[in-house]
């Protein structure tokens, strides 16, 4: 028996020495994870609100007797069980039997519903559980509502307020989701990380084995910046862990010395390298991995990959050069208006069919605009817009419409032509409505027009009229056509860049001063000698932020340590630091020091002297020490340049630094930041004015003094007379001149 045991004893043994080796045994090559492990795939159930959706098709009549959903399947998911979850209401009087509603998936008819069926039942809403068949589900899906109404078998007018169904604003459809295992393949990028097909924020962790130095934090913030434009208007968000592998899909930053423990054996690498591979923790999930020597390799694999991923292919790629890629010039971000030249609308759209609508209420043209944020627009009418457009022809005692809107709001109609459907120009205004907030003005006078910090929407709505002949009238014949011609163009090449700062709100919903430059050459960002997780999140979110802003990776950024003396010559600076960041081993009178030192004066007057009478002249100074989470957002003119700005995002605790990432990723709450400053804690976010205004941007001389002197007419007429006077001095002088030398020459 003790032989037997000693016996079991060392063979245990032997294999946990055996084991252990394995385990130490550097890795020679990587199918583990290509290959993953093979572990069941997660199912996920899923609810899709028909208002989350976009859907606004709700009620149905007798011309406009069709509407429908959309939705997306993901790449990397396999739709089952598909239920559609909705309730309707009918008008009383539609007949039984002829009116019934139909139900399309994808144009394959579901189902016919009857209408009315029980006229006795008072409370007509009807509801219904439909599944649909999972083996018609696209990438892109709709379902489609037709509604056949009938309220009289002889006489039947389509456009009588008789017919109608309303559907409920509870409709919902609903699926489980099976996660797929997809090939590891550079040629999907962006996808699976992101998919255009999910309209839903992108969640994308970013993974570090240590906190990362300035030079791997550039490469990410590049990284983040090309995904945010990838998301645009959906919103990215970036997590930063360290040393952890996430249960999603990640991108995972390593070096040849600094490797996570979950890729501890990963085999080093001779070049910058981007690689694709499944996670070792979870197959269904991928890791992009941005793989360099050392950390300056990071960088050049992430430009590598923002700018040549187009022809990536396979599961890995090295970096072999990067030529020299040119700077972006100002204000030439791709999603901007181009200042230097008039910008055709073929530019801005999005697929080709999308200048034009069909029907008589099909929804209107929509086309989104940027303008550059410091577009100097005082006492000017509008911006010009050359708008070319053609429609069917109709009948001579029809009026039909062509409105115009911004942002929803109505600024010119034109009446259609009746006779033929040739070319139709004119020359109309986008006027520029005065901006109330004090931080965009000066004395008195709006700076500004409106959303010019933000992207618009342009609408170009056809209204078609219809011709009812008698008691009865047939339905529309159909084919009305409203197109906008591409050639059609908006001109802000006349204008100059010149605004009031510091303005909070122009940096929250445009970026600016720092999307100046697509590229963001001109930004410098100072963090903390040993940033949290969050406070890199933070910047990761920002410059994704700016990414959706311009549409172009941010990969001239530069990033330094509060404690170094960083070169801030010719730089708009952005803080991301606790507010008590002091810069240790410094000279008293470095750059970073100045710069700080006047970054503590801004957040002391945001927290302590913003209680004030906006009314009254003198400020009430109330100091006040709070041990809460709170989080500062300050705008100031350099101390180094007067052409430059700083922006400094400050938080107390990591909790605080939460409150700062869900302001600036919440539309609702950037809109209320604005101002110099704003304070932002659990309960929301208060604005504070704590700084004068300065000006950065160029305009004419005789535009500059007209303009600060506007609002000081008795300056400004002091100012003419001086002027005139001079001016008839010199003639009086030049004229006596010309004098003395006609006598000159007649003594002769």
């Amino acid at each position: 028996m003790i032989k037997k045991l000693l016996n079991t004893f060392l063979t245990l043994l032997l294999i946990s020495c055996a084991q252990h080796a394995h385990a130490i045994e550097p890795m020679q090559n990587k199918s583990m994870f290509i290959n993953g492990y093979p572990e069941s795939a997660q199912i996920s159930s899923l609810r899709l609100d028909f208002e989350a959706l976009g859907f606004t098709g709700y009620k149905l009549d007798g011309v406009n007797n069709n509407s429908r959903v959309d939705f997306t399947n993901r790449i990397d998911k396999l739709s089952t069980n598909l239920k559609l979850n909705f309730s309707y209401t009918n008008s009383p009087s539609l007949i039984a039997n002829v009116s019934h509603l139909k139900v399309y998936f994808n144009d394959n008819l579901v189902t016919v519903l009857p209408i009315n069926e029980r006229l006795s039942v008072v409370k007509n809403t009807v509801s219904h559980n439909l599944e649909l068949n999972a083996k018609y589900i696209q990438d892109y899906n709709q379902i489609r509502f037709e509604l056949v109404g009938y309220y009289d078998l002889k006489c039947q007018d389509y456009f009588s307020r008789s017919i109608w169904t309303e559907i409920n604003k509870s409709s919902n459809i609903t699926l489980e989701q099976k996660q797929l295992a997809i090939d590891s393949r550079l040629e999907y990028l962006p996808e699976p990380f992101f998919d255009a097909k999910d309209y839903n924020k992108l969640n994308l962790p970013f993974v570090f084995a240590k906190i990362p130095n300035t030079q791997a934090i550039e490469a990410a913030a590049t990284l983040s910046s090309w995904f945010g434009a990838q998301a645009d208007w959906r919103g990215a968000n970036f997590p930063v862990i360290i040393n952890k592998a996430p249960k999603q899909h990640s991108v995972v930053f390593i070096t040849n010395d600094s490797k996570p423990d979950f890729l501890k054996d990963y085999p080093d690498v001779e070049k910058p390298t981007v690689e694709l591979i499944s996670s070792p923790i979870h197959r269904y999930n991928k890791m992009l991995l941005i793989i360099g020597r050392d950390e300056k390799d990071l960088k050049t694999a992430v430009t590598g990959l923002v700018f040549g991923h187009k022809i990536m292919t396979g599961r890995t790629a090295s970096i072999e050069a990067i030529n020299q890629l040119p700077l972006r010039k100002a204000y030439d971000a791709p999603r901007w208006l181009r200042s230097d030249r008039p910008v055709h609308f073929d530019e801005l759209i999005d697929y080709p069919t999308q200048l034009q609508t069909q029907g008589l209420n099909n929804g209107p043209v929509k086309l989104n605009i940027r303008f550059a944020p410091d577009l100097f627009t005082w006492r000017e009418k509008g911006i010009p817009i050359t708008l070319q457009y053609r429609n069917t022809p109709e009948s001579e005692t029809l009026d039909s419409r062509l409105n115009m809107l911004i942002n929803q709001e109505f600024i010119s109609g034109f009446l259609l032509d009746k006779k033929d459907s040739l070319l139709k120009t004119t020359q109309t205004l986008l006027p520029l409505i005065a901006n109330t907030d004090t931080t965009q003005s000066t004395e008195g006078f709006s700076l500004n027009g409106i959303n010019l910090a933000n992207r618009n929407e342009l609408n170009f709505d056809f209204r078609f009229g219809v011709l009812k002949k008698g008691e009865c009238s047939v339905a529309p014949a159909g084919g009305e056509y409203g197109v906008i011609d591409g050639n059609s163009h908006i001109d802000v090449s006349g204008f100059d860049h010149y605004m009031a700062l510091p303005d909070l709100n122009v940096f929250a919903n445009s970026g600016f001063p720092f999307t100046k430059y697509a590229d963001l050459q001109q930004t410098l960002v100072l963090i903390d000698e040993t940033p949290s997780a969050k406070a890199l999140s933070v910047l990761f979110n920002l410059t994704g932020h700016f990414g959706a802003i311009t549409g172009y990776p941010a990969h001239r950024i530069s990033v330094a340590h509060l404690n170094e003396d960083a070169n801030l010559n010719d730089k708009d600076v952005l803080v991301i630091a606790k507010p008590n960041s002091l810069a240790n081993n410094l000279d008293e009178g470095s750059h970073t020091n100045v710069l700080l030192s006047n970054n503590q004066r801004a957040i002391k007057q945001a927290l302590y002297n913003g209680a004030y009478d906006e009314q009254t002249t003198q400020k009430v100074h109330v100091s006040i020490k709070s041990s809460g989470d709170i989080a500062v957002i300050t705008g100031f003119q350099s101390p180094l340049d007067s052409e430059r700005s700083i922006v400094s995002l400050s938080a107390t605790s990591q909790n605080a630094y939460t409150l700062l990432n869900n302001a600036l990723m919440n539309s609702a709450q950037l809109a209320q930041i604005k101002g110099s400053a704003a304070v932002i804690n659990s309960q929301g976010i208060k604005t504070i004015k704590t700084d004068k205004q300065y000006f950065v941007g160029h305009i004419p001389v005789h535009t500059l003094i007209w303009f600060h002197l506007s609002d000081h007419p008795f300056v400004l007429a002091l100012l003419s007379v001086l002027i005139l006077l001079l001016i008839s001095f010199i003639l009086w002088r030049l004229l006596q001149a010309l004098t003395y030398k006609r006598l000159a020459e007649g003594d002769k």
